[in-house]
């Protein structure tokens, strides 16, 4: 009686390989690419986590940092007072940047900060009005385009100081998100979704 041989031979095997690998590299990206509302969404919750790091450096180091917005470069950046006598004196240099500790995704001007990811910019795209109520006077809504917190972490004026920043997607003025700040340094991140802003 002959034998009978079971399984797969190597040719068989390769091929079902390179079809599944075909497939894959097809379906892959497709399945893994970031939606303009989602990546709007992770840049306000990563500004709002820089936000909560810096406000707890300049308790810790006792010293005034300054968070300033550059919305032409769709960039911002942190500086930190490094005068001997605490001064609160910033100057907005290289050296106050590196001393402010703020995690360096980027640089503008020979400055480091954080760039905001491709195709997300500083503004409110559709959003009229923001999540407070009231209208958007600009999109970075910070008296001089930053927000400057004390040795005790609290937002400079205290009280009602604080704003807003938005951000949109350059491809869809629908992905809209915002982070504003009170003036008891909270930090709140909300997205715009069909004409309303959720948390």
């Amino acid at each position: 009686m002959g034998r009978i041989e079971r399984g797969f031979t190597l040719i068989e095997v390769v091929v079902v390989i390179i079809v599944l690998a075909v497939v894959a590299s097809i379906t892959v990206p497709r399945a893994i690419k970031v939606s303009p509302a989602q990546k709007v969404q992770r840049a306000a919750l990563s500004l709002t986590r820089d936000l909560e790091q810096l406000r707890m450096r300049a308790i810790a180091a006792k010293r005034r940092i300054r968070v300033h917005f550059y919305q032409p470069q769709n960039f911002y950046s942190a500086f930190m007072d490094v005068t001997t006598d605490h001064a609160g004196t910033i100057a907005e240099t290289e050296e106050e940047a590196r001393a402010a500790g703020l995690l360096i995704r980027g640089s503008s001007g020979g400055i480091p900060g954080v760039e905001l990811p491709t195709g997300v910019t500083f503004g409110a795209g559709l959003a009229t009005s923001g999540p407070l109520g009231g209208t958007i006077p600009a999109p970075i809504d910070l008296e001089n385009g930053y927000v400057e917190f004390d040795a005790r972490g609290m937002v400079i004026p205290p009280g009602e100081g604080g704003g807003a920043i938005y951000l949109e997607h350059e491809e869809d003025p629908n992905a809209v998100a915002v982070v504003t700040i009170s003036g008891a340094s909270a930090f709140r991140a909300y997205r715009y979704i069909n004409g309303e802003w959720v948390k």
